[in-house]
């Protein structure tokens, strides 16, 4: 109910409303603060521990001793062949030389002109247990039932469609009787032109098609698309090449290597309706193009053979990738540029985690940052320097500082290039122990994973202090619905009080007006 003042005149819904709103406004601005600083805590927290959980991919890198001691393959020439190496390879200088490469099976079945059609033949390819056949009589017959079964599907479809916009059910005879009329009879009264032209002009399409098949026979392509479809050929497939005297047919391996080759491969009996080719040429024949043959490769004198171009671990930790017939010398090393890339991302990982918290704590002339004073977060910054600044006993290198990477006074690290590049260059071994450790003493990277287990995990402090906080708004929503019912409450209570005084006032001028009334 709104109080109208009908009875005195006087605004008594505006008198409510500030009323109301001068009663909640202390709880209401307290709700709002409490929620924004936690909403504001949570997505400091959040971009807080989404740089740690980068940081600790790093540091996991560096943690490992197969990551630093990453090896590069530098070769003498790069036309015959690629290495890629791992771990497990053993630093030296290796000689290939690559003889052959891998090559799959390719046999012309055929060629015809373009616009040849074929009534009759037998092509088979494959060994024995898994031979592929393809009469070109059986598909001529599949294909021209399948002009049937098209026909059948198209007037399906638009019996359908006529169906479904007039009503008619299709399983009552006399019902699908009239769809038809309504798609073909021009007297009926639902009888579409434009639709009925579109479906005989279809019709008109697939009954030429089946005359053609009929007539005239297959065409390439639909040899072409039998071959490749036939639910028992998964290793090969067929192209049309087109040259300036015709188009071949011609038969593919899926791989190379002499375990993939196609096997036999035959074609007889093959009868053109027309063919301006002289099948009986050679060269339009049946013909091997390009014969299955292993990859080899010398490595001295010993001989590496492969299926594919491809050899894996033919060499332990090295994968060749061959590309022609050539000899190549390869030098395997420690790739010392990728080491400092590593340890380069270390410290910018390292920074960007500084930097966020700097960023999310450190007080302006508009307010406390969102976790000013934290004390988690102080508290993780403190043992990431104490990581950072420690001394360790695994390496002759015990300090950060003795590679060249220092903390300013922004606390955030810096590196020395020159310092670093010379200590991986001149004792890489112990620049990796101060990461990695040895088995007798812990490294950096140990500790380091120590603290960023207790932030990076679920269930970790940060974890643990965001799920606080949104249990915590989830109770200021339940004190701010708590707040409206009782505002609401109150406004009732307030506009019936008002509503009494209303109808007194509105009673008291009555009875003046009546005494005036009386007197004058």
């Amino acid at each position: 109910m709104i109080m109208t003042g009908i009875g005195s005149g006087i605004d008594y819904e505006s008198m409510i409303s500030a009323i109301i709103a001068a009663e909640r406004a202390p709880k209401d601005s307290q709700l709002n603060r409490q929620e924004a600083a936690n909403k504001n805590e949570i997505e400091a927290l959040k971009e807080i521990q989404n740089t740690i959980n980068s940081f600790r991919d790093t540091v996991e890198d560096l943690g490992s001793k197969r990551e630093l001691e990453k090896l590069k393959a530098i070769l003498s020439n790069e036309d015959f062949l690629s290495v890629a190496v791992d771990a497990n390879a053993v630093a030296g200088e290796y000689a290939f030389d690559v003889k052959r490469l891998a090559t799959a099976q390719r046999d012309q079945l055929f060629k015809a002109s373009a616009d040849a059609t074929f009534t009759q033949g037998v092509i088979k390819f494959g060994d024995a247990g898994k031979e592929i056949t393809v009469d070109i009589a059986d598909l001529q017959t599949k294909l021209v039932a399948a002009q049937d079964t098209k026909t059948q599907e198209l007037t399906d479809s638009q019996l359908d469609a006529v169906a479904k916009k007039h009503g008619y059910d299709l399983t009552v005879p006399a019902e699908k009787a009239e769809a038809e009329k309504a798609l073909t009879d021009p007297t009926h009264e639902h009888y579409d032109k434009d639709r009925h032209d579109s479906y005989q002009s279809r019709l008109d399409a697939i009954a030429t098609e089946k005359t053609r098949l009929q007539t005239d026979g297959v065409k390439l392509d639909e040899i072409q698309k039998a071959i490749n479809t036939d639910p028992n050929n998964d290793s090969v497939k067929a192209t049309l090449v087109r040259s300036g005297d015709g188009v071949g047919i011609v038969l593919n391996a899926s791989d190379t290597g002499i375990d993939n080759k196609i096997g036999p491969v035959s074609v007889t009996g093959l009868t053109a309706n027309n063919n301006t080719v002289d099948l009986t040429k050679p060269e339009n024949g049946q013909r091997n193009l390009q014969a299955a043959q292993d990859a080899e490769v010398m490595f001295g004198s010993m001989k590496l053979t492969s299926a594919s171009n491809k050899m894996e671990n033919a060499i332990d930790g090295m994968t060749l990738n061959l590309k022609a017939v050539g000899a190549v010398n390869v030098k395997v090393e420690a790739d010392l540029s990728g080491v400092k890339d590593t340890v380069k991302s270390f410290v910018d990982e390292y920074n960007k985690i500084i930097e966020t918290v700097n960023t999310y704590t450190k007080s302006s002339e508009d307010g406390a940052a969102a976790l000013s004073g934290n004390a988690s977060v102080r508290s993780m910054v403190s043992r990431l320097r104490g990581v950072i600044s420690d001394e360790y006993g695994a390496s002759t290198f015990s300090t950060l500082s003795q590679l060249g990477i220092t903390t300013n006074r922004k606390g955030v690290l810096e590196i020395d290039n020159k310092k670093l590049d010379k200590a991986i260059e001149d004792d890489f071994e112990p620049v990796a122990n101060l990461f990695v450790g040895t088995d007798t003493q812990p490294g950096m990277m140990d500790k380091m994973l120590v603290v960023l287990d207790d932030y990076h995990k679920n269930g970790g402090i940060y974890d643990q202090r965001t799920d606080q906080l949104e249990y915590n708004n989830k109770t200021l929503k339940k004190d701010r619905e708590q707040l409206d019912e009782r505002m609401k409450a109150k406004t009732i209570t307030l506009r019936d009080y008002y509503a009494r005084m209303d109808s007194k006032i509105a009673n008291m001028n009555q009875t003046q007006s009546m005494l005036i009334g009386m007197l004058s």
